[in-house]
């Protein structure tokens, strides 16, 4: 199944849940407000019997009871967990391309990791589809972009063994690790140059993790104004999501609704030859083979 977040008419934040490429189900106000349907993360914390029941909803609407359901048309999507509990966990150097380009980039051998780069951002970076990815020159002129492939962790954990780990993976979505290079690279931490507000668009669904079993069939693929950018398959990460769940959950406590984002591939603007970096009014397509599109307009401010 395939979950979101919507508002109509800019009224408050509901659950959804896709029964068709252009249709959504009102799942709040189709349980009538019922625990575990205010939101994806109460939907989350409800476990597999929310998810049951949430499933038994979508297949009476297939039978054809079309009540609660709108078409996306007419719906605001915003990000699926529009304000995480805790900041977005994330990989970085997860493709031997992207490790290869930014070494050629930054002038540095080439070291392929042996155990992830893990770094965050804040709740506040995070934004929806279709909401602007803002470029303040007073901070960067070196703006840039990520697609991520994004895990949404469903039954928590800590000190998890990477043969258990698919275990307690709800599902998955998509990120645009948004970076300021300028910043980034001015100091040995990440966070200030890719946790700027905006600088996490997530989105547009939430799909389950029976969806996605075979990450080799999986493209992650990344285009500014229509034109490809980043594409490879997410079956080429050094570190798989059971991995990077094993290795992350040694000594931190992983929660229902986290989310860790997954690493880039080859491509971004600063690894070409010339650099190619975001400017006001560029369209960014983020795409994952089995969750959409999320796209996102750069807005000067």
């Amino acid at each position: 199944m395939k979950f979101a977040t919507f508002q109509v008419a800019g009224g408050p934040p509901r659950l959804g849940a896709l029964v068709a490429d252009d249709a959504v189900l009102d799942l709040t106000t189709a349980s009538g407000g019922a625990p575990g349907f205010v939101s994806l993360l109460d939907l989350i914390d409800g476990g597999e019997a929310t998810l049951t029941q949430a499933g038994a909803r979508v297949k009476q609407v297939l039978a054809g009871d079309r009540s609660h359901v709108h078409r996306l048309a007419d719906v605001t999507l915003l990000a699926p967990i529009p304000r995480p509990r805790k900041n977005v966990y994330c990989v970085g150097l997860n493709y031997r391309s992207h490790v290869e380009q930014n070494a050629v980039a930054l002038g540095q051998e080439i070291e392929i990791p042996e155990v992830p780069l893990f770094f965050d951002k804040p709740v506040t970076a995070v934004t929806g589809p279709d909401a602007p990815i803002l470029l303040d020159p007073r901070l960067t002129s070196k703006l840039d972009y990520e697609v991520e492939l994004t895990i949404v962790i469903g039954r928590g954990g800590t000190w998890i063994d990477p043969a258990d780990a698919m275990d307690h993976v709800f599902g998955y979505t998509i990120a645009n690790d948004v970076s300021a290079r300028d910043l980034q690279f001015r100091t040995s931490q990440f966070l200030y140059g890719k946790g700027q507000d905006s600088y996490c668009p997530l989105g547009p669904v939430i799909a389950t993790a029976d969806e996605l079993e075979d990450l080799s069939h999986v493209t992650v693929e990344l285009l500014v104004n229509g034109e490809s950018r980043q594409s490879e398959s997410a079956g080429n990460m050094l570190f798989s999501p059971a991995e990077a769940i094993g290795w992350l959950s040694q000594g931190i406590t992983l929660e229902p609704g986290d989310l860790i984002t997954l690493g880039t591939p080859g491509g971004c603007g600063y690894q070409l030859t010339p650099p190619r970096f975001l400017q006001d009014g560029d369209i960014v397509e983020c795409r994952v083979t089995g969750l959409g599109s999320l796209v996102n307009p750069v807005k000067a401010i």
